[in-house]
Formats: structure tokens, sequence, C-alpha cells
């Protein structure tokens, strides 16, 4: 009962940070809470798979210091990019999907992270519905030191 309540404590922390960005610079997420998302949203953990991105002209990418992450609407492609290899963490994406544009619920979350080291783009081939918003934060995860996925929070942007 704990880990549901933390979990959806976490859930609900996660959309008001992009509904209304905090100050806070980063949002640390445990792998095993986020699992247990109550049963009406879907938690996905996915691990990105070596490729060649499209030119950049048909993506929307941001970069970060440690991540640069790219979404490809023709095929719904998150693809993830690890731009510090000295920091043993892998890079990812943590991303939520709400039913449509105009205030529908969070249905949809997860992380795409990339283990391909620096410099290897990675991705993920996800399917959203097209009528729906799509948001997504560069994260962090040093999985020989933690199971907490950090996210940086307050660079939320929409991507759908």
């Amino acid at each position: 009962m704990r880990k549901l309540l933390l979990a959806l404590s976490m859930a609900a922390v996660a959309v008001m940070g992009v509904l209304m960005p905090a100050t806070a610079s980063a949002q640390t997420v445990p792998v095993q809470a986020v699992s247990a998302v109550a049963a009406d949203v879907e938690y996905e953990l996915n691990f990105a798979v070596a490729g060649t991105p499209p030119p950049k002209s048909q993506m929307e990418c941001r970069s970060y210091p440690d991540v640069e992450i790219c979404w490809e609407k023709a095929g719904d492609h998150w693809w993830v990019q690890d731009q510090n290899g000295d920091d043993g963490a892998s890079a990812g994406v943590h991303w939520m999907n709400f039913k449509n544009h105009t205030g529908g619920d969070l249905y949809r979350q997860g992380h795409c992270m990339t283990s391909l080291g620096k410099g290897n783009w990675g991705h993920c081939n996800k399917n959203y519905y097209e009528d729906s918003r799509l948001y997504g934060n560069a994260c962090t995860w040093n999985r020989s030191a933690s199971n907490v996925i950090v996210c940086n929070n307050q660079q939320s942007n929409r991507y759908q």
C-alpha cells in the first residue's frame, strides 16, 4: 500500500511538473515505484535500440549538458544520445502521454533509456494516439549506483 501511495504521489508530482514547471532543477523517479502506478496509467521502461536517426529537420530536438533527446513524429520514435561518457549514467527521456489535446487524462508514461555509450544514438519505437499530448524530459540513470532515474523537470517540453 505504501508503494502504491508513493507511486501515485510521484505520478501527480510529475504531471504537475509538466503543467506548472517547478523551480527545482531535477525530479527523481524510483523505477520500482513508478512501475506500480495505478492500473489505469500504463508505465513503460524501454531500452533504446541502436540506430541512425533521420535528419534533424525531420525531428524536434532538445539538447542538455548530458543528454540530447529528439522526437520523430513520423513513426512515433524517441531518439536519445548520451553526451557525457564520464558520468557512468545512461541517458534517456521520460515521456508522458495524455489522451487528447484539450485536457485529457494521463494514460501512458515511461522512459526510453540508452546504454549505448557516449555519442551513439538509440531509439524507442512508440505508438501514440494522433490526437494526444506528449511531453518529454531529459533523464540520466546511474544503474550501478541506484534504482533512481533523475529527470530534468524544469525542461519538460511538449512534442505533440
